[in-house]
């Protein structure tokens, strides 16, 4: 007796080996879907969880206060006693130079309880004599090596230090530095801050803590979220404007502080005064008493002369030698009296001389005390800079905007990849139901159950859902991930991702895969067992053809040949075949424009910012309060740079906006030109449109493209900038200039006047150099860094260098994206094209056996392939140019905007891609034409 169960086996088991090509292309259709929404969905995710977790280990700070002059206790004080904060700490850090490679580096005190540095090799620095680096200097140092530090000049020991060299005792990590090169800025070396080290405080010279590290009690859920963003945002702000005051009152402080020692040196100086005085008092009645003196010497010279001439009269005897006697005896007294008052004339010269000394240095002092007075009076600009995670680690930023543009394309890559495999399988499940109608009339004639002729497309259809889903959700729960990561990270100093299972959405990827396997086939064969089984052995007749609308053309009908005629008259006879071929090659099409599109649209920030926007290398920042002297030698200093080709003052400033809508400040460059006439030599102010050149006006500021799409900014709209000291100004906005790389506001010196309340004072050199190679730009900010007005030095090609870092992980994106759209544009022509070759075999064998050739015959269907395909690529071209466009509205960073343009090459790479993929796709449908049984086709009806 047959065994009906076995049998059932055999033929399920036939099936998927009759059938095994189909069944591989709807896993690989699935397994791409999957692939592409898991990887996108859960990367964002991981980057988030992995972060948190990098932050916990390092107790990451949630705010940080930084002071030029340091914090006295009143300050910690009132640190300490601000709304919502939970725990401080204070602590110590300096800019130095490493003496071998001049690396700009910051030295940071060793902290306890707030960002802290965990040690990957080796210990942290216990002794005055030890360091600390970054992990990433672990290829240029080892532990038990000696590192030197200089100052700026790269001879001397750097102030601050208690010593020139240190030992090195670990690498470490540390949550502050989340970028691998431009940690901030400083005005040792290039301007920039290459890496950092950490020390024992007792490797410090001066005690004086500069930085407050904050945390606050009121933040609740994890870092990136809204709440925990939005809610450390209101925190800062709040604080803010209390800690000008406080900086105010500091700067007062400070200034009474000078003027009391001022006071006392003053009253040491007016005692010196009065004693000159007394003095000048002393010698002008010594002076006198010299005259009177002198008058009675001359009298008694008078009378002594008088004296002489009796006694030359008188004869000799003994009277004129008695008046000889008492002569000698008054010549005696007059020399005598003469040599006292030539003394006395000497002494009296020399305290003239010691008075007139003593007054010198009384000037010289007074003038010394005046000036001091005036730069005492001058004392301006301290702040104490309050500032959130999000605004002074620009690396906790970075990474939190690339998780969040990733959750963005989330929601549209995986829509179109799993629409384009939606359609295809429920398309290929629904003919397969379709194609075994009389093998389910077979089986219920048999005695099957309707469950029983249902059994196949489940096993099938499940087996197909659950295979494609787990190939997908095995790589894109690791390899998409890792991938982006990588590109994402290339700059970032970030821990290893974390890349756990997500079981939420390989949920829904299996439910939408089993959706589109066991449903439509499901539901096709509940259709067909509502007929009686004497039905469904009869096939159906195939459709009837019918005339097209081209017919009704004769001027074109009557021109085109048998077979262009019947290609025209079967592709409207398979509408539903046209329409899935067009869509499943516009989507992929679409695709494939996009991934090519992407890096080129990055190259072209480069290429447009720095070729046609900026024109500067250089901008070096100095101190506009320093003495005119210092101010002479700096400008001296960039005369003397032979490579410079024009420059400008500009005032500069670095101030930071929230725009409308965002939680997270975005930073931006102040600028005010001395000379408007000349600053297009530095950078192009223009019309992103038209390209017509922006005037400054004198109400409004010119702000950057990029800033005014963040905060949907108009023409007319006000624009809130908060300065380094944490005060707001509105600046109203007079026009939106083409900007691809960072946030500028230029604004001319009567509308900065207007807002600020106060005249510009330039405090900045713009520079255009002659050699613009990145050695020349670092070697001419060292030069300027080097002076004693000196601040900083902002290079221009600070973002090409980032970008360059984004592009280079990019390729690995761009590659994945590339594959996985070719690999879903070859499955759907392959699939497509099988299910029209196997609907169509009686009539592929009738062609044969009325004496078509097998080239004919392959090209009967191949004709309506390729117009299909030319036809979603036409449509896939559209697609692609509006997903491009939003992509690369997506992609860039918060500080960055993408050239939209595609370009040819890339609209010719995508077609040749898919016109290939369709030609691979004929020559395996050709062997399978050719292997077509014409008499068992003819009669499989029978």
């Amino acid at each position: 007796m047959i065994d009906l169960r076995q049998t059932f086996r055999k033929n399920i088991l036939r099936e998927f080996k009759s059938s095994f090509p189909r069944f591989i292309s709807i896993a690989i259709l699935l397994a791409l879907g999957a692939f592409v929404l898991i990887g996108l969905k859960v990367t964002g995710s991981d980057m988030r969880a992995t972060g948190n977790q990098y932050f916990s280990q390092h107790k990451m700070a949630d705010a940080q206060v930084t002071s030029a002059v340091g914090f006295n206790q009143k300050d910690r004080n009132y640190i300490d006693q601000m709304d919502h904060v939970k725990k401080s700490e204070y602590s110590i850090y300096k800019d130095a130079l490493t003496s071998d490679s001049h690396k700009t580096i910051r030295l940071n005190e060793k902290t306890s309880k707030l960002s802290v540095y965990k040690a990957v090799q080796g210990r942290l620095p216990k002794k005055a004599n030890e360091i600390a680096l970054s992990k990433y200097e672990k290829g240029n140092y080892k532990v038990g090596q000696h590192v030197k530090l200089v100052g700026n000049d790269g001879k001397k020991q750097a102030a601050g230090l208690k010593h020139s060299s240190y030992k090195i005792v670990g690498f470490v990590t540390s949550s502050d530095y989340m970028q691998k090169s431009d940690l901030g800025v400083s005005n040792n070396g290039k301007g920039q801050i290459d890496t950092f080290g950490v020390l024992a405080k007792s490797g410090f010279s001066k005690q004086t803590p500069n930085v407050a590290k904050v945390s606050y009690d009121n933040l609740k859920g994890k870092s990136y979220s809204d709440q925990f963003e939005k809610q450390l945002n209101e925190n800062v702000d709040q604080a803010a404007p209390g800690m000008a005051k406080r900086a105010d009152k500091r700067q007062s402080e400070i200034k009474q502080d000078k003027r009391e020692q001022l006071k006392d040196a003053q009253a040491d100086l007016d005692e010196q005064k009065e004693n000159v005085q007394e003095k000048k008092a002393q010698l002008t009645k010594a002076k006198a008493q010299l005259e009177q003196n002198q008058a009675k010497l001359q009298q008694a010279q008078g009378q002594l002369a008088d004296s002489k001439a009796q006694l030359a009269q008188l004869p000799a005897g003994a009277q004129k030698n008695a008046l000889s006697q008492q002569q000698q005896a008054k010549q005696q007294q007059v020399s005598t009296q003469e040599t006292q008052l030539r003394s006395r004339q000497q002494q009296w010269q020399q305290n003239s001389q010691d008075i007139q000394d003593a007054q010198e240095k009384i000037s010289a002092s007074d003038k010394k005390l005046t000036d001091q007075k005036e730069k005492i009076d001058q004392i301006s600009g301290l702040t104490y800079q309050l500032q959130a995670r999000n605004d002074y680690n620009q690396g906790y930023n970075q990474f939190g905007e690339a998780a969040e543009r990733i959750d963005v394309l989330s929601n549209t890559f995986p829509l179109i990849f799993f629409a384009v495999a939606i359609l295809v399988t429920l398309t290929t499940m629904s003919r397969m139901a379709e194609e075994k109608r009389t093998d389910i009339g077979v089986m219920r004639a048999l005695g099957y159950t309707k469950f029983d002729s249902m059994k196949l497309f489940l096993v099938y259809g499940t087996s197909a859902a659950v295979l494609g889903t787990a190939i997908g959700a095995y790589f894109g729960t690791w390899l998409l991930p890792e991938r982006i990561y990588d590109a994402y990270a290339a700059n970032l100093a970030v821990p290893d991702l974390q890349t756990p299972p997500s079981w939420l959405w390989i949920g829904i990827s299996l439910l939408f895969a089993l959706l589109c396997t066991v449903v439509p086939s499901v539901y096709v064969v509940w259709k067909s067992l509502q007929e009686q089984p004497a039905d469904l052995l009869v096939e159906k007749p195939p459709k009837a053809g019918s005339k097209v609308l081209l017919e009704k053309v004769p001027f074109i009908w009557k021109r085109m040949s048998f077979n262009q005629k019947v290609t025209i008259r079967n592709l409207f006879r398979y509408k539903s075949r046209m329409f899935m071929t067009i869509i499943g090659i516009f989507g992929c099409t679409a695709l494939l424009i996009t991934g090519f599109g992407m890096r080129d649209s990055i190259n072209g920030i480069i290429d447009n910012q720095y070729q046609k926007i900026t024109h500067y290398d250089v901008v070096g920042v100095y101190d506009p309060g320093a003495s005119q002297q210092q101010k002479d030698d700096y400008q001296k200093q960039v005369d003397d740079i032979d490579s410079v080709k024009k420059q400008d003052s500009v005032y500069y400033e670095l101030a930071t906006a929230k725009p409308k809508g965002s939680t997270n400040n975005q930073q931006v460059s102040m600028i005010v030109p001395q000379h408007q006439k000349g600053f297009s030599d530095f950078i192009t102010l223009r019309d992103p449109d038209s390209h017509k050149k922006l005037k400054l006006k004198n109400d409004g500021a010119v702000i950057t493209q990029k800033l005014a799409k963040l905060g949907n900014y108009q023409v007319g709209d006000h624009i809130s900038l908060k300065d380094s000291a944490g005060r707001t100004h509105r600046v109203k906005i007079s026009a939106v200039a083409e900007m691809y790389a960072g946030h500028n506001v230029v604004l001319n010196s009567n509308y900065y006047q207007k807002v600020f309340g106060k005249k510009v004072e330039y405090n900045a050199k713009m520079l255009n150099l002659k050699d613009r190679s990145s050695k020349n730009i670092d070697r001419v900010s060292r030069q300027l860094n080097k002076q004693d007005a000196a601040v900083t030095a902002v290079q221009s090609n600070q973002a090409k260098t980032a970008i360059n870092t984004v592009l280079d992980g990019l390729n690995s994106i761009v590659f994945i994206i590339v594959l996985a759209s070719s690999a879903l544009s070859f499955v759907v022509l392959f699939t497509l094209t099988n299910i029209n070759v196997s609907e169509r075999t009686r009539e592929l064998a009738t062609l044969r056996v009325l004496g078509f050739y097998q080239r004919e015959t392959v090209m009967y269907v191949y004709r309506e392939t390729s117009i299909l395909t030319v036809l979603g690529i036409l449509v896939g071209f559209g697609g692609g140019y509006y997903l491009h466009h939003f992509i690369m509205e997506t992609l860039p960073p918060n500080n960055a905007m993408a050239d939209m343009a595609l370009h040819w090459s890339n609209l010719g790479l995508s077609t040749g891609l898919t016109l290939l993929f369709s030609l691979i796709v004929m020559v395996i449908m050709a062997r399978k034409i050719s292997k077509i049984d014409m008499l068992g086709a003819l009669n499989s009806a029978d």
